[in-house]
């Protein structure tokens, strides 16, 4: 993994080595999720998420992608709560805590992180269970990170990797539409989509799909509501008093 021009590594660590401020973006859910949590004075947490560098004239260098997949340390310097804050055009409206850091301090404690591949299936609980996709992760590049989470954690699921495609072609959905996977919408925005959780897509699918789901009872109404179903099948009929 490529270490970026604005961290230095001294030993496992990887510090801020530039003037001004380095700004994390934790979404606050990931607290009441436990995707984030104290250690100490460290927060545990995975390692993908929005940041900003902040000059030491205040000007910020746009929003990016921190992709260090899998569970990391971090020390920050201080952290601030905000919210119903929009970062950019296509995020959504939400409360984060900030974590700033100064420079040299820790953004990653230890690069030597434990291989543990309970580590990935964190990172496909958020992606996948929970919808939870950075804003700032182009749509044709979420699929390298699972695979490099994979790697870094010493596993190998021995399967080809497209059928993460297949499962974020699903997930990611067109805003306008819902129903209409981004990939199909013709948007050449790649950061426009609207990522779903797993569990909300049955409802946008069928009725038949619906009644096959997790949350079966809540799809079943959304999916009888929904027109312009490609295929159906008599169940669709049935459930929908046809």
């Amino acid at each position: 993994m490529e270490i970026p021009k604005f961290l230095k590594l001294d030993g496992d660590t990887l510090l801020f080595n530039e003037d001004g401020e380095f700004l994390f973006y934790v979404p606050e859910d990931y607290f009441t999720t436990k995707n984030a949590f104290m250690v100490e004075d460290m927060i545990n947490i995975i390692g993908i998420l929005d940041y900003t560098i902040v000059d030491s004239k205040g000007k910020n260098n746009g929003l990016h992608s921190f992709k260090f997949p899998t569970v990391m340390l971090t020390k920050p310097s201080a952290v601030e709560k905000i919210k119903q804050v929009k970062l950019i055009k296509s995020a959504p409206i939400q409360d984060y805590r900030v974590m700033h850091y100064r420079k040299g301090d820790p953004v990653v404690v230890s690069i030597k992180v434990p291989k543990d591949i309970q580590n990935v299936e964190d990172i496909m609980k958020l992606f996948l269970i929970s919808g939870h996709i950075p804003c700032t992760i182009p749509y044709d590049r979420i699929q390298e990170y699972l695979p490099e989470s994979i790697a870094l954690n010493g596993s190998n699921f021995n399967i080809d990797y497209n059928i993460f495609g297949v499962v974020i072609g699903e997930l990611c959905r067109t805003k306008k539409n819902l129903e209409i996977p981004f990939r199909l919408s013709g948007d050449k925005d790649m950061l426009n989509y609207q990522p779903m959780s797993v569990k909300e897509i049955p409802k946008l699918v069928s009725p038949f799909e619906s009644l096959i789901s997790e949350n079966w009872d809540k799809s079943i109404i959304g999916a009888s509501l929904t027109k312009g179903k490609i295929s159906d099948s008599p169940l669709e009929k049935v459930l929908m008093g046809q």
